[in-house]
């Protein structure tokens, strides 16, 4: 499956039950090696995917592979394990990046 459709099922499997985005809001990019620039915007309960985000406008940029990216979406990868041995790269705070981890773990 495509990275975009991938990250717009998850998006619509969470607008399907939001109770786990309801508190969130916050805007995050994903800078993947080969693909580019993904954007997710959780706001007022709502999940709403960016095909072409505008950079710098993000709370946090987790940057890595395509194929990470997937194994991320899958629950197959452990971000804290790959941030600690440099496979994913983390701008802004990393306490957000772990908010949108446990809420993906949510969905998954």
């Amino acid at each position: 499956m495509a990275t975009e459709e991938k990250i717009q099922q998850l998006a619509n499997q969470m607008n399907e039950n939001p109770k786990h985005i309801e508190d969130l809001e916050r805007r995050y990019h994903f800078e993947l090696k080969t693909e580019g620039l993904y954007g997710i915007v959780f706001k007022d309960g709502v999940v709403k995917v960016e095909s072409n985000p505008v950079p710098g406008e993000a709370d946090c940029v987790l940057k890595m592979s395509d194929k990470n990216f997937h194994k991320l979406l899958d629950g197959e990868w452990n971000p804290t394990t790959a941030y600690m041995t440099g496979q994913l790269k983390v701008e802004g705070e990393i306490s957000h990046a772990l908010k949108l981890y446990h809420t993906l773990k949510q969905y998954q």
